[in-house]
């Protein structure tokens, strides 16, 4: 099969076998060696053909998950959903019910089975009763367990930078600690480094560009970046230009300038990966799913996010034309700051995340992979519950604290709340003023949950979490965090 501007993989191949023998040997060695201390567990990492793989869905600016799931009916919880949520409140009216197969703890001792989702979130309603979906309630970085006495006398560790877009989006991605050192995502994918053999195709794949989540510890492993719909080829790289570069590369050989000679090997290994992953796309098209069908008729409207997820599912479909089986995807979406024009426009927003979700699930599920895909999404903080005015259309909310996660998957035991839903009373309990919540679960909780369905093992989650030992344990029931069904990890006891 010949690549698309007529360089075929044989030939890369060919061309680039020496030098990518030399990178494996070498990053496989020096990877392992720098993490033994770390992953002795990993040392067999069991059956090859043992795909999973984490996709991160960052939804960026703070999204008011208050809004996008609402309590109902006609006790405490609501009367307060409605004294602190005021002119930016949603009527009972045109709300997607929910059917929680349990009842939702909620803060402060008591229970509910009464919520529904934002009105444009039909579809993420239907996953969550098909129980494709579940919820984390009331989320948030954290360094360490904290009430709101604690919060006022000043004698907890709070993340620094608390109410910072910046700050508290890198923190959701690594870990709320001065100064960044790694991403999770990015530290994950070398402690799994026996999973992902592929010396030319990264196992950390993103379609939102370089971020945090994705920043390895011993920069062993750099992040490969795609377009929207795919493969960003080099600019401009046709005609007289490609063949003028392919005879400038072809022209060096070990007598060159040793710059010269590593910037050929790169050259050489993007191009070769451009067109592994360009054979990956193929196959997807050629599988017979019909993605464009499956997410127009999700709801898609061929958004920034449907574009990302649809490539995201033709990645994962072509996936044999790699050996990685543990890659980590990233892809954020923006336009959640939504301090004026909330109900509008937080409205559209949610419309598309629904959407997309859905059609990301259907497309998944037709390609049979759905059972291998977890995808994990959250938000640098919501917003405050009391709204900045008194205009129902112009009004807005500000950066609260703690929010909603959510997570899919056919390994996750949806159709429930997990962790704890605050109980929405301002001047009280969690509430640090105008309803910013002090999450009542960890962010690095339910990261590690994942990270260990990925298979790392639970001696060595501080590694990418070292706050993690901060906080009850959240395998442990009582964190009532279990909304991945339990899979045995390579190095644990059973």
């Amino acid at each position: 099969m010949k690549h698309s501007n007529g360089i075929s993989r044989r030939k890369f191949l060919k061309r680039s076998s020496h030098y990518s023998l030399i990178t494996a040997v070498a990053a496989n060695s020096v990877g392992m060696l720098g993490l033994l201390s770390a992953s002795d567990a990993l040392a067999d990492p069991g059956d090859p053909n043992d795909y999973k793989a984490l996709v991160f869905l960052v939804l960026s600016g703070g999204n008011d998950s208050f809004n996008m799931i609402v309590p109902t009916g006609s006790g405490t919880l609501r009367s307060n959903y409605e004294l602190g949520r005021g002119i930016v409140a949603l009527p009972q009216e045109g709300l997607h019910s929910l059917n929680l197969i349990t009842l939702a703890s909620v803060h402060e001792g008591t229970d509910s089975s009464d919520f529904a989702m934002h009105p444009s979130c039909s579809a993420l309603a239907e996953l969550f009763n098909n129980q494709d979906l579940a919820v984390i309630c009331n989320t948030g970085n954290l360094v360490e367990p904290t009430s709101r006495e604690q919060y006022f006398a000043d004698t907890v560790a709070l993340p620094p930078q608390l109410f910072s877009h910046t700050d508290q989006e890198r923190q959701l991605q690594s870990e709320p600690t001065n100064p960044f050192t790694f991403g999770w995502g990015g530290r994950m994918a070398e402690i799994l480094a026996p999973y992902n053999t592929d010396a030319q195709v990264s196992p950390l794949v993103s379609v939102a560009g370089l971020n945090s989540f994705q920043v390895s510890r011993d920069s062993l492993i750099n992040t490969y970046t795609l377009g929207n719909d795919g493969v960003t080829p080099l600019y401009s790289f046709t005609g007289y230009r490609r063949d003028m570069v392919e005879s400038s590369m072809q022209s060096i050989d070990s007598s060159a300038h040793l710059m010269a000679q590593k910037y050929t090997d790169t050259f050489d290994s993007a191009r070769l990966a451009e067109a592994i992953i360009e054979n990956a796309f193929q196959e997807a098209e050629s599988s017979g799913v019909d993605y464009d069908g499956i997410f127009n008729a999700a709801g898609g409207t061929n958004s920034l996010l449907t574009r990302r997820l649809k490539t995201l599912a033709k990645m994962i479909a072509g996936r044999a034309n790699t050996s990685n089986n543990r890659p980590i995807y990233f892809v954020d979406v923006g336009g959640f700051d939504n301090h004026q024009k909330l109900l509008p426009d937080h409205g559209a927003l949610m419309a598309d995340v629904s959407a997309s979700l859905k059609g990301f699930k259907d497309c998944l599920a037709a390609q049979g992979d759905f059972d291998k895909v977890l995808t994990l999404v959250g938000s640098e903080f919501a917003r405050t519950f009391t709204p900045n005015g008194d205009d129902a259309v112009e009004s807005g909310t500000d950066h609260g604290w703690g929010g909603h996660m959510m997570v899919m998957g056919e390994m996750v035991n949806g159709g429930q709340f997990y962790g704890s839903h605050p109980n929405l009373a301002l001047d009280e309990g969690l509430d640090t003023g105008r309803g910013r919540w002090i999450p009542t679960t960890a962010n690095s909780q339910c990261a590690a949950i994942a990270a260990h369905w990925m298979g790392i093992p639970e001696a060595n989650l501080s590694s990418l979490f070292p706050t993690l030992d901060n906080f009850p344990n959240p395998f442990d029931i009582s964190e009532n965090l279990g909304f991945i069904a339990g899979a045995p990890v390579y190095g644990e006891q059973s």
